[in-house]
């Protein structure tokens, strides 16, 4: 609903666009009149914004503006320069002395001024020259700029105020109080949306939260089995390292005592072979004295028995 009474407020009259000022022509002679004064302050102001970069460039514009042009911006130069030096050497003086400067002061900013209408008067005096020192890539101080923004600004309200009818203007004010209305509403609907909004993110917040002290409580949980697990494990080794020294400390008391008895054995085991290597060879002498008896024997047989034959 309030979008199709804007578009209603909107279409009732041309009077509540905007109007573009370049598009505007005037339909009275006072219209004109303040128009043309007004967009001839911006030219003056325009050109006195360019004064400075002109002296800064007098002798690459010399023959562009010609000898009178030139001596009245020398005597403007040397005007600017008296009054710094005046102004500088206020700042140290006494007194009386001020006072004094201040007169002196005054003086010059009144020649100063009479200066400025001088150039600006015959800077006008010639539409060639100032287009083409307007063509001129010139570098304006940012506060200038501004104020000729401003005046522009100022000329085309101005201008639209001169052409806009009675009709039209209450037209428009009854648009914009239309409009008001609307951004009132819509002011009050994004205010909600907004309140909304923010409770939304202090839910979302909250919900953020628990779930971050959730993860923090899990890696709490986390670091404590960790820490439990490094201490069993350091523990196991621990016990395991000791269960092992034990285990190798009873292998080497075990394989001592085998060495030992296996030391034993062997010098048993060598008694025992000198001892039947004693008998061996004593049982080997008797072998041979049988045999030499038996053959002592068997040849006493063979001679008995060959005799009797």
């Amino acid at each position: 609903e309030d979008t199709a009474a804007l578009e209603k407020a909107a279409s009732t009259s041309n009077a509540t666009k905007p109007l573009d000022p370049r598009q505007l022509k005037p339909d009275s002679i006072e219209t004109e009149r303040i128009t043309t004064i007004l967009d001839e302050t911006i030219t003056k102001l325009e050109l006195s914004s360019l004064i400075r970069p002109i002296i800064n460039g007098l002798d690459i514009f010399a023959d562009m503006l010609g000898p009178e042009i030139t001596n009245k911006l020398i005597e403007h130069k040397k005007l600017s320069n008296e009054i710094e030096h005046l102004l500088a050497s206020s700042e140290e003086g006494d007194t009386v002395r001020a006072e004094e400067q201040q007169g002196s002061l005054y003086s010059l900013e009144q020649c100063f001024k009479r200066s400025v209408r001088d150039i600006l008067r015959l800077l006008l005096a010639n539409p060639s020259l100032c287009c083409a020192l307007k063509q001129e890539s010139w570098a304006r101080e940012s506060p200038a700029e501004e104020f000729i923004q401003t005046f522009r600004e100022f000329r085309n309200l101005m201008l639209e105020r001169l052409l806009t009818s009675p009709k039209e203007k209450e037209e428009r004010i009854r648009f914009m109080q239309d409009i008001s209305l609307q951004i009132k509403k819509t002011s009050e609907t994004v205010r909600v949306l907004k309140a909304e909004v923010a409770a939304a993110i202090q839910t979302r917040e909250e919900e953020i939260d628990k779930r971050v002290n959730m993860v923090q409580d899990l890696k709490n949980s986390m670091q404590d089995v960790t820490e439990e697990s490094k201490a069993n494990i350091q523990q196991i080794e621990q016990e395991g390292k000791k269960q092992q020294e034990e285990e190798l400390e009873a292998f080497q008391a075990r394989s001592a005592r085998l060495e030992e008895e296996a030391q034993e054995l062997e010098a048993q085991a060598y008694a025992l072979l000198v001892e039947h290597r004693a008998s061996e060879m004593a049982l080997r002498k008797r072998i041979c004295r049988a045999e030499m008896e038996i053959s002592n024997w068997v040849q006493k047989y063979d001679a008995d028995m060959a005799e009797k034959q």
